[in-house]
């Protein structure tokens, strides 16, 4: 028996007790695949999915860690000078809360 190595022999499959099913075959215009074709054409994007995509684009561009902010915050907090503002803090969390309704 020879296997493809890009694919799948199309011989049938041996079960326990002699017994043989028959692969499925995957031609294109088979009836799920036309279904599949009908379901893709009547999807729509929603506006909070575009809005989500653009911000994973901008967040793509952006570096992964900001070694200068990280530097700074080292050095504050080695010499003790780092300040922690609960206020600022607070508002930041209720903001990106907002933002994150709005996206529903």
């Amino acid at each position: 028996m020879s296997t493809k190595i890009g694919g799948f022999d199309n011989s049938p499959v041996r079960l326990s007790a002699g017994r043989t099913v028959k692969r499925a075959d995957n031609s294109v215009n088979s009836p799920q695949t036309n279904s599949l074709e009908s379901t893709l054409a009547e999807t729509h994007i929603t506006d909070s999915a575009r809005a989500l995509a653009e911000l994973e684009k901008l967040a793509q561009d952006l570096p992964a860690v900001d070694h200068a902010r990280v530097e700074q915050v080292r050095n504050s907090l080695s010499s003790g000078s780092y300040k922690i503002d609960p206020e600022k803090i607070a508002d930041r969390l209720l903001q990106t809360e907002q933002a994150l309704d709005q996206l529903k």
